[in-house]
């Protein structure tokens, strides 16, 4: 069964992220908004299994995103999925009607068994997953994990998010595939993250 999953994030560059994601999480449809009037309008004109949204707008929660959401499809289950690690801003985005909330550090593997669940009409759930446990893959102080990349690999990080291939990058940048890995690896050492989902949530909280 093919899954129809809405996504709203603010920052066009993350649609580069979620692709990529998505390559791992088998028969999914996407449709992307970056305002509220494009999501608003995807909801009125097609019928969605799930809609990922993030609420984190410049460092601020936008609550009223999961309440129009809510109000429009009242049976349709909503992922926030955004930066953030307090119970309390939890606690009132379920008030308002989001199904769970998942941290922009969790696994690949966490989201994917989450949206599997909630697209195959599963409520979820459980608590660990309503009251998040998940361990921050950096550490949340205001540093800017992103002052340890050189030039180069700030650059090779950017394409990465962008969702270039190691390939497309060795043409663009002149440098050999294991040069590319290299960098890669090291990017990923360097600001504490496992994939690239992860490694664009840290550009997108300190750029």
């Amino acid at each position: 069964m093919e899954r129809t999953i809405l996504i709203y994030d603010a920052v066009p560059i993350m649609k580069y992220a979620y692709e990529g994601l998505f390559k791992d999480i088998s028969r999914c449809k996407l449709h992307f908004a970056t305002n509220e009037l494009v999501m608003e309008q995807h909801l009125k004109d097609h019928t969605f299994d799930l809609v990922i949204v993030d609420v984190l707008v410049k460092q601020k929660i936008n609550y009223s995103l999961v309440k129009r959401i809510s109000r429009l499809k009242k049976s349709l289950n909503i992922a926030v999925f955004s930066a953030i690690y307090d119970e309390e801003t939890k606690r009132k985005l379920f008030a308002l009607g989001a199904s769970v909330v998942l941290e922009k550090t969790d696994s690949i593997e966490h989201l994917a068994k989450t949206i599997h669940l909630l697209t195959e009409g599963s409520q979820y759930f459980e608590t660990k997953m309503k009251i998040g446990n998940s361990k921050l893959k950096f550490p949340r102080r205001s540093v800017n994990p992103l002052l340890k990349l050189s030039s180069r690999e700030l650059q090779v990080a950017e394409l990465l998010i962008q969702g270039l291939s190691n390939q497309a990058m060795t043409q663009r940048l002149d440098l050999a595939a294991t040069t590319i890995s290299t960098y890669k690896k090291r990017i990923f050492t360097k600001i504490g993250v496992m994939n690239i989902l992860d490694l664009a949530a840290v550009f997108k909280k300190y750029q």
